[in-house]
């Protein structure tokens, strides 16, 4: 064989065997409000319906813990959204999209923070 044949072997060994890893690292969760969701990884958020999305939007950026210490009204999270896409950057959300963010930090990451884990 050669190196180059190897060399792709290798890879595909490698990614499936990440796939296969990562496929059995998912939970399903579920809100007062009886809507589900599955997760796969979320960091140190609270496991609740919004957590991946907001995970995946966010942490493109930066860590969860400097969302997770906030501790914002809906009204204040939603200011912090307006604020990402007008002076960072950040692409504009689907409407969907951010119902389901602002949703999820409205109820565990409010002024009383019930979710947030300081080490």
């Amino acid at each position: 064989m050669n190196k180059t044949y190897n060399g792709l072997c290798l890879a595909g060994v490698l990614a499936a065997s990440f796939v296969i890893g990562t496929a059995g690292a998912q939970t399903t969760v579920t809100d007062d409000q009886g809507r589900s969701e599955v997760i796969y990884e979320i960091g140190t958020f609270h496991p609740a319906p919004g957590a991946q999305i907001t995970y995946d939007l966010c942490t493109i950026c930066h860590s969860e813990l400097i969302i997770a210490q906030q501790g914002q009204t809906r009204e204040g999270w939603d200011d912090i959204l307006v604020w990402m896409v007008e002076e960072m950057g950040m692409a504009e959300l689907l409407e969907e999209e951010r119902e389901q963010v602002l949703d999820y930090l409205a109820t565990y990451y409010n002024p009383d923070r019930p979710y947030y884990q300081q080490d």
